[in-house]
């Protein structure tokens, strides 16, 4: 993965050379240190352009961003992130109070596939000088406030030391200027269901007189922050995707009982088409050969780094929509494809599952849950991608077509459909609210129970499907 690291800088004209000597010489290798000047007065900008200058050429890349007026830390932060090439960013304030030692420490959870973000916290075990009283009392305050509203266990959501998985940072749509930045990004990072981390950090914070910048007027403006950010449904395109990959993995009940639908069909060998996040995969996990398939390249970065020391798991980028003869050597390798919410995405769903088929040995049988009912469609199926949802008879004429023939077919979760309908043709919401979603966790007992009584419509078509001799898939 490459690393970069975004320094936001105003006024530092006393500590820049160093800060920036420190972050160049520790041992994590770095794709790009990315200065982004928000219109310093003090001569930093001067010597911003001497250590570009003076760095030209190294194993590291020194990148500068100068910004004409002062605008504050979050939206420097910002032009950095959009301006960085890396798989990861790190930011770096520029008053030496953080040290860039630490930065493999926050980088590792995810390297390692276990995080998209890390917060390096202060307070957690790591080197530090006392702290002012006032300051730390106001950190703790806010820092509470901010746990309180997003859910989280934070001990530091003040840090100057973060790390970001960089399609999370950059699919985010930042809008403080300023200190502000902090909660805004908690409380978004939080609401898209991001795995974060915290670890310890050094801290070697400066007084007032030193120069530290960070006032009484910014608590009250970070106050208003957490309240504004806590009511704000603008989480930009990513939550319409990855934010309910993210949410649906907490949902422990319902996705144990999706499990309970589909466990007596596994064979020993399984390929799952799609696998997102995971979070069907860890259902999967005892098989005799297990086959992860995702087109996206992140998610496959994702499932790697999750995967990478299980012997019997393999991770495959393939897309089930390209040609048949684009499967990787993996046609009719398996006992079972297991396939959820993935063919609703794809235009020529009939190659979709021409290509399913093909992954199966003779006898092998396909488990696919699709979205039901077409007059359901609404703007939560638009804005997550669906082209259609599929009547019983419907999908099961267009498996037949590949070769599949449906040996088990039924209706799930009838009791979401006034949720879905209501949210999605009268409200015309973007995402599933998560309360909603936490509601139905809670509540997955009456949705086993409705799910047995074999009632004609439900939010999901659930369908077997076993491959004949000669068919299309064959």
């Amino acid at each position: 993965m490459k690393i970069s690291v975004v320094m936001p800088v105003y006024n530092e004209r006393w500590t820049i050379r160093e800060i920036v000597r420190r972050a160049l010489a520790q041992s994590l290798p770095l794709h790009e240190l990315v200065i982004v000047d928000d219109g310093s007065t003090d001569g930093t900008r001067e010597r911003v352009a001497e250590l570009a200058a003076r760095h030209s050429g190294g194993r590291t890349s020194l990148r500068v961003i100068l910004k004409e007026r002062n605008e504050g830390k979050g939206a420097a932060l910002a032009a950095g992130f959009h301006a960085a090439e890396g798989d990861v960013i790190v930011v770096q304030d520029a008053d030496l109070e953080y040290d860039p030692a630490d930065y493999a420490e926050l980088v590792a959870p995810i390297v390692e596939g276990r995080a998209d973000v890390v917060y390096g916290s202060r307070f957690s075990g790591g080197k530090r000088n006392v702290l002012l009283f006032w300051h730390a009392l106001a950190n703790q305050g806010l820092t509470l406030l901010c746990n309180l509203v997003s859910n989280l266990n934070l001990t530091d959501v003040w840090t100057g030391a973060k790390a970001f998985r960089a399609s999370v940072i950059r699919t985010i749509p930042l809008t403080s200027r300023g200190f502000d930045f902090e909660p805004e990004v908690t409380i978004k990072i939080s609401k898209l269901g991001c795995r974060i981390h915290e670890v310890p950090v050094s801290y070697h914070g400066r007084t007032y007189a030193e120069g530290k910048k960070i006032g009484l007027t910014d608590a009250f403006i970070a106050l208003w922050a957490i309240v504004k950010n806590a009511l704000s449904g603008d989480l930009g395109p990513l939550a319409v995707g990855e934010q309910t990959l993210r949410i649906m993995s907490k949902v422990g009940r319902y996705n144990r009982f999706i499990y309970d639908q589909y466990s007596r069909h596994l064979g020993a060998s399984v390929v799952e088409i799609g696998s997102g996040v995971g979070n069907v995969s860890r259902f999967l996990l005892d098989r005799e050969r297990l086959v992860l398939t995702e087109p996206d390249p992140e998610y496959v970065q994702l499932l790697r780094s999750t995967y990478k020391d299980w012997g019997y798991i393999e991770v495959r980028a393939l897309d089930i929509a390209a040609p048949g003869d684009a499967l990787n050597g993996l046609a009719g390798s398996f006992d079972t494809a297991v396939c959820f919410n993935v063919i609703e995405h794809i235009k020529d769903d009939a190659v979709a599952v021409a290509n399913i088929a093909r992954l199966l040995k003779p006898g092998g049988s396909a488990v696919l849950i699709v979205p039901a009912h077409a007059w359901l469609y609404g703007s939560l199926d638009e804005n997550l991608a669906h082209h259609r949802r599929y009547g019983r008879t419907e999908f099961e004429t267009l498996l037949a077509g590949a070769g599949l023939e449906p040996i088990e077919s039924r209706f799930l979760n009838p009791l979401a459909v006034p949720g879905w309908f209501v949210n999605g043709r009268l409200l015309r919401a973007r995402v599933i609210p998560s309360v909603q979603l936490a509601l139905l966790d809670a509540l997955t007992f009456l949705v086993r129970w409705s799910t047995g009584l074999g009632l004609p419509f439900g939010l999901s078509l659930f369908v077997v499907a076993r491959k004949k001799e000669g068919g299309t898939g064959a």
